[in-house]
């Protein structure tokens, strides 16, 4: 092999090597868990007032048209041979 080639095969190696060792302690390592406080402030439910009448009338809905009754189909049931 050529002194060239040889470098280039040894730089190489090393990347790969720094990556692997990246990605093993980022697969690896668990952050301490940190208390985390959340401030939360209750405040009382206002009172509704009366509901107003609805400004248009409620639309009726068509009943559905009926849907005839069918029989199930036939199964095929085919062995494998």
């Amino acid at each position: 092999m050529r002194r060239k080639w040889r470098v280039k095969a040894m730089i190489l190696l090393a990347l790969a090597a720094a990556y692997g060792s990246i990605m093993w302690y980022m697969t690896h390592y668990k952050p301490p868990m940190e208390k985390v406080v959340i401030p939360v402030e209750v405040v009382p439910q206002k009172p509704k007032a009366d509901t107003a009448p609805l400004p248009v009338p409620p639309i009726e809905l068509a009943p559905a048209p009926q849907v005839p009754d069918m029989a199930p189909p036939q199964l095929v049931i085919k062995k494998r041979h």
